[in-house]
């Protein structure tokens, strides 16, 4: 029997395998969490020996990485906690949580550590203090949330005055709404998984996958290739940007990120402009936003004076 934890207002919650669950166990995040689970170690820099998250991570936080050390940083979609070991590497003491059971894949890789707790929650109502954080970041994450602007929101609330909060998003382009062969193929394989039985979903992106991975990894040299035969297929191609060690490699990263690409029940959209200005309306102060990683990566504080929106 599950141990339960109950609230100060007599509200029960379940915790289950020693992280206490705030959201159904079947949820819209479900083929996520399935998807940590069954890779929860191909992203982690400790696994591949490169240091593909920490780069991206220190990016991401505007030189501000090497400051964590003793603050007090909420970590929003943790999924396997690719960033979840970054930011302890770094001395933080992290709250992180996810939407999905991704957080029991987390707790098996960085769970052993004194200065983090795990909780499986709604972004729009982590089950933590307001204001009690020095960073809060959220990579890959917002886009796939039902309201991109209200996580956000939610995000900010959950910072100190003073703290940054660091985010990123899917970017908008044309091409992504437009059908082959002007714009891309994965649109109307995504249709097609999602109508299908969440069981059966991964195995049928994973032939899909086996389908087109021989031919795209044959000619991954040939830059005309790769862009006739990427408005014909769902592959998300990573040759030879990420510079992972060699074949099966990229095989378990194209698959892991063609099948999130696929089975992701909310995929929105923003132009860097568009999360400027959602930053700017909460009284961010130095914003910083550019394009680049998951699409646009934006960087943002918190007035020490408590005059923005909260």
């Amino acid at each position: 029997m599950d141990d339960e934890l109950i609230t100060l207002d007599g509200r029960k919650f379940c915790i289950v395998n020693g992280i206490p669950r705030f959201v159904p166990r079947e949820n819209y995040a479900n083929a996520f969490g399935e998807q940590w689970n069954r890779f929860p170690k191909t992203q982690l820099d400790s696994h591949t020996g490169l240091p593909l998250s920490e780069n991206r991570l220190a990016r991401c936080m505007r030189g501000r990485l090497t400051q964590i050390s003793g603050k007090r940083v909420l970590e929003a979609g943790s999924g396997a906690g690719r960033f979840t070991e970054i930011l302890l590497k770094y001395g933080a003491v992290v709250d992180s949580f996810d939407y999905s059971n991704a957080v029991e894949a987390n707790a098996v890789n960085n769970g052993t550590s004194v200065h983090l707790t795990l909780a499986q929650a709604d972004i729009r109502k982590p089950p933590f203090p307001h204001e009690s954080y020095d960073f809060v970041v959220c990579l890959g994450v917002i886009q796939h949330t039902p309201n991109p602007e209200e996580s956000i929101r939610s995000l900010w609330r959950m910072l100190k005055p003073g703290g940054a909060l660091i985010i990123d998003h899917y970017r908008w382009k044309l091409r992504n709404f437009l059908p082959p062969p002007v714009g891309v193929g994965g649109n109307a394989y995504r249709h097609y998984f999602l109508r299908l039985p969440k069981d059966r979903q991964f195995a049928a992106v994973k032939r899909v996958f086996d389908f087109w991975f021989p031919l795209i990894w044959r000619f991954r040299k040939s830059r005309i290739f790769q862009t006739l035969v990427a408005r014909l297929n769902p592959i998300v191609n990573y040759y030879p940007h990420f510079g992972l060690r060699d074949r099966d490699m990229y095989y378990e990263w194209m698959l892991l990120d063609t099948h999130d690409a696929m089975t992701d029940v909310y995929k929105h959209r923003r132009t860097p402009s568009s999360v400027q200005s959602t930053l700017q309306t909460l009284g961010a102060t130095n914003i910083i936003v550019s394009t680049g990683g998951n699409g646009v990566e934006a960087y943002c504080e918190k007035p020490a004076a408590r005059t923005a929106t909260s």
